[in-house]
């Protein structure tokens, strides 16, 4: 696929596991590859029930007595895709191109996320084209569903891990050092609504399409639209004159992605004067949007009919939820400059097909644990106060920065070597299974790293070639120091 690529074998075997369906919770085939490429080279291979599959390769000679790293990455993938894209993300791999120097998937999301390190780590394993000649015993762990609450680092038995220094590669550029990280709470507000039978009331579908979306964590500061807000903001003002009552409502598709799509089916008296008012409202939203956002688009389409929509009064609750819950970035940290300390993502909105459960899924994000404490409080009152229901469905640590890393002192070192320039050493808002690790091995001495990887979580992700090359070479050169 790519052409003078430094390392063939290693786009190999991103190609190779770009073929293997594994959406979140449905890891198992990936697992069985790994597991039986670790079996055809003899290699300790330990998976457990989750399918989190740790591989061990030996220390060269004359290096066995050097203390082992462990390399770190999650198999399974962020599932998302453009409406008009028809694609099993259970039964089908990525469809994979290359232009421009960058990879991309046609209409889905790439699965770069975290499939370079995955790549990466099998490349090493390989040892083919003699890619790295010397080096101390290493430990592979590959994780499993750390796009849904991280949930393979944090039940993973560490007593397998003998390690005492860490890279993690789920970072999106070779130039930045990663440090630190936030850490993260999901949960969802429920209820289920009183509903009424459709009489006499017109049913049109409004549609919001177009937004660029991305990662709930890393471009939270790009300033760009969530659909299910706007949803809200629509529905919320146009109910201030028409009776509106939901029939269906939907948006996003992950909590950890801000969502580019949402929609509702509703009932009304007078559609045609509906949909006029909604489109002079888009207008309006319209100039309000970053460039990012150009291509948002509103509509309203004629609907077929139902028997029963929700009553009007759970309607208006739900309008008033979506319209007013705080979203976005709530406080920007203290100390380092552009870094967003304290974030909330309203990532999707989902009902049951007979409105018996509707449920608003939120993600919220913090260094420490006293300001998601703020967020849960604040979704516990709009609970009660609608009278719905708050649900905190996981939660995990971040990773604080240690002032001293003799890991992250050698990446800088190679770094400036290879490319005769310093490393930007940050911390991020973003989750990473660092800080689960961390707090199993204390002590363990992390880093993450990565390539450049853009539109993470959205159907634009793309994959830079040569990042991915130098990413490679600089850990190469680590491992072999």
């Amino acid at each position: 696929m790519v052409n003078h690529f430094a390392y063939p074998g290693l786009m190999k075997y991103f190609e190779a596991i770009s073929a293997i369906p594994r959406p979140s919770f449905h890891e198992e085939r990936i697992a069985d590859y790994l597991c039986a490429f670790a079996k055809e080279r003899g290699l300790d291979c330990y998976r457990d029930s989750l399918h989190n599959v740790l591989i061990k390769l030996p220390a060269t000679e004359g290096r066995e007595g050097e203390d082992a790293i462990l390399l770190q990455g999650h198999t399974d993938m962020v599932c998302e895709k453009n409406s008009d894209v028809e694609h099993d993300f259970m039964n089908e791999g990525i469809k994979l191109y290359e232009k421009d120097g960058w990879i991309r998937a046609e209409g889905t999301t790439l699965g770069a996320d975290n499939g370079v390190a995955v790549a990466a780590m099998l490349y090493i394993l390989d040892g083919a084209e003699g890619n790295i000649p010397s080096h101390p015993a290493l430990e592979c762990l590959f994780t499993v569903s750390e796009e849904v609450g991280l949930e393979g680092a944090t039940n993973f038995d560490y007593s397998h891990v003998s390690a005492t220094r860490m890279i993690n590669m789920d970072s999106a550029d070779e130039s930045q050092i990663i440090a630190g990280c936030a850490g993260g709470e999901r949960s969802a507000i429920e209820f289920t609504p009183d509903t009424e039978v459709c009489d006499g009331l017109e049913l049109v579908t409004l549609s919001i399409r177009g937004l660029a979306g991305g990662h709930s964590g890393e471009d939270i500061n790009r300033n760009r639209a969530n659909a299910n807000k706007l949803l809200g903001r629509v529905l919320l003002a146009l109910s201030e004159k028409y009776e509106i009552r939901v029939a269906t409502i939907s948006g996003g598709s992950k909590d950890n992605a801000i969502p580019r799509e949402a929609q509702a089916t509703v009932a009304i008296k007078d559609a045609s004067a509906f949909e006029s008012d909604a489109k002079a409202l888009a207008e309006i939203i319209r100039s309000e949007l970053c460039h990012d956002d150009d291509g948002f688009a509103l509509s309203i389409e004629p609907a077929a009919p139902v028997s029963r929509v929700m009553s009007l009064e759970w309607s208006e609750k739900l309008f008033f939820l979506l319209g007013t819950a705080q979203n976005g970035i709530f406080a920007m940290n203290n100390s380092i400059p552009g870094l967003v300390e304290f974030s909330r993502n309203l990532g999707v909105i989902e009902a049951e097909g007979d409105l018996s459960l509707v449920r608003i899924i939120f993600f919220s994000r913090a260094p420490e644990l006293s300001r998601m404490d703020i967020s849960t409080a604040q979704l516990n009152a709009y609970a009660k106060h609608l009278g719905m229901r708050h649900v905190v469905h996981s939660r995990y640590p971040g990773w604080s920065f240690a002032e001293n890393s003799a890991i992250r002192e050698s990446y800088a070192e190679s770094y400036r070597k290879l490319y005769g320039k310093e490393p930007e050493i940050l911390t991020i808002h973003a989750g990473l299974e660092c800080g689960i690790i961390s707090e199993k091995l204390p002590g363990l001495d992390i880093i993450s790293c990565g390539p450049v990887v853009l539109d993470l979580h959205s159907p634009d992700e793309a994959l830079n070639v040569a990042s991915f090359e130098r990413f490679f070479t600089v850990v190469k050169d680590v491992i072999s120091k």
